[in-house]
This record gives structure tokens, sequence and C-alpha cells, in this order.
């Protein structure tokens, strides 16, 4: 017989580090996060009610853990993750279009970013509502506005 927590931690580790690592850039704190996560999940597990599924109980737990350590920050008036990690495959182009997709990135509110990531990463409209609770219709809405959003940034940015 398998553990039910280790099947959760197989199965979601992997989806969990990629949101994170979209979210703060740092594939080092990305990790820290992961495992935060876990930990949270894992104690909590008897008190999961299967409102909804486990995933989007995880992946609220995942986002939480993100916006307590972006509170932090703020606090102390330090830049989060300042120095973002580059995936380029090394063109010079690459990397400057990869940094402005980021700068982009980084000057929408976090929650658009949430909705961006979660969709990007294939999550429905219905999953991300559970995530965020609200409805699809409002998540339907903060998608298409965070996309407008961040193509104008993008554009402007385009122009400097």
């Amino acid at each position: 017989m398998t553990d039910p927590l280790e099947e959760m931690y197989q199965a979601y580790k992997d989806p969990v580090f990629r949101y994170l690592r979209n979210m703060c850039h740092n594939r080092t704190i990305a990790e820290e996060l992961t495992h935060d996560t876990f930990i949270k999940a894992f104690k909590g597990f008897g008190r999961f009610r299967a409102d909804s599924s486990l995933k989007t109980w995880l992946f609220k737990i995942a986002r939480n853990t993100y916006l307590n350590e972006v509170n932090k920050f703020s606090q102390k008036n330090e830049l989060p993750y300042a120095e973002p990690e580059l995936q380029s495959g090394g063109t010079i182009r690459n990397i400057e279009t990869e940094m402005m997709i980021r700068q982009t990135f980084q000057k929408l509110t976090e929650q658009e970013k949430t909705l961006l990531v979660l969709r990007e990463q294939g999550f429905s409209l219905s999953e991300i509502g559970d995530i965020l609770g609200q409805s699809e219709g409002s998540i339907k809405v903060g998608i298409h506005r965070a996309k407008k959003k961040f193509k104008k940034y993008y554009l402007e940015g385009e122009g400097e």
C-alpha cells in the first residue's frame, strides 16, 4: 500500500515548483518555497475536506506560501528575487527578449501574475477560481485584463 502523501508529492512536486519558479524567477527560492508548500500540505492533509481537487488545494497553499514570502521582503523594503535566472539558449537577442519579458511581468500585480502563470500551466478557469476563491467569470475577465496590461507594458518597453 502506498502512502497518499508520497503519491501527492510525486504527482505535484514538479508542477508546484514550475509555478513558484515562474512567479519568483529564482530556482533556489522556488525550491525552498516548494519544500515549504509540501510541509504545510503534509501538516494540513488531515483537514483537507475535498471541497476542491487535491491539485487546487495544493496550489492554493503554494500561492499563499509565495505571497507570504513576498510580504516578508516588502516589509523589509527589499527587492524580492532581484537577480532572475536566464533560461535562454545563448544569443544576445534571446537574452534581451527574455529580460524584457521578465521586467514587464514584474510590473504586474501579484494577482495578475498568478492568473497568467496558472493559465499558462494549463489550469482551467474553474481550477483557477478554486485556487483564488473567485468565480469563473471574474477569472476570465482578470486573465483578459492581465494579458492586455502585459501587452501594453511590453509595447511601451519596446519603444524605449
